[in-house]
């Protein structure tokens, strides 16, 4: 016969095979962690008097933590399929925002700082003095999809073409 068995975080009812008497198990519904009582250890309880504590309760008092959504407060994310609350503008496993006012100004703020514009000091060097690897560099970054590809291309292929211009300037003076 299936043991009945009551969560005490989300107060959900639920059937328990027989062999999982006594064992720990998680409830489907919110996914606490619950104690499968034997049966009829309710009577062994009941008939058992109640130790005497010479403690109080607020001896141990430990702040309780946060209480878990309810199953139907959450959805999963379209991105990474982590449970998130349904009314959330920005999951919190892989950080996509839903809210589309939040993610322009996210990207408008990723655009005005730069961060994925502007070449550093080190590609600048690279696309300048090595502009064969720079425009190798240039078409990794464009593969992936990052807008300053286009800009390590364009300064190693200007670059490529001043020193051929210098290199055949020098040559016809030495002749």
């Amino acid at each position: 016969m299936p043991i009945q068995v009551t969560c005490p975080s989300c107060k959900g009812s639920f059937n328990a095979p027989d062999n999982a008497a006594g064992k720990r198990a998680k409830c489907p519904t919110c996914g606490g962690v619950i104690q499968i009582p034997t049966p009829g250890a309710e009577e062994i309880l009941e008939a058992e008097p109640e130790p005497v504590s010479p403690y109080t309760d607020d001896d141990f008092a430990v702040e309780a933590p946060p209480p878990l959504p309810a199953a139907d407060d959450t959805k999963p994310c379209p991105m990474c399929g982590e449970r998130i609350q349904r009314n959330a503008i920005k999951c919190r496993h892989c950080g996509e925002v839903f809210d589309p006012l939040l993610r322009a100004q996210e990207k408008k703020h990723l655009t005005s700082s730069g961060g994925e514009e502007d070449l550093s000091a080190l590609e600048w060097i690279l696309c300048i003095l090595c502009s064969t690897i720079g425009c190798i560099v240039g078409i990794v970054y464009l593969v992936q999809g990052k807008p300053k590809g286009k800009k390590m291309i364009l300064v190693s292929i200007c670059a490529s073409i001043i020193f051929g211009i210098i290199n055949v300037i020098i040559e016809s003076m030495q002749q």
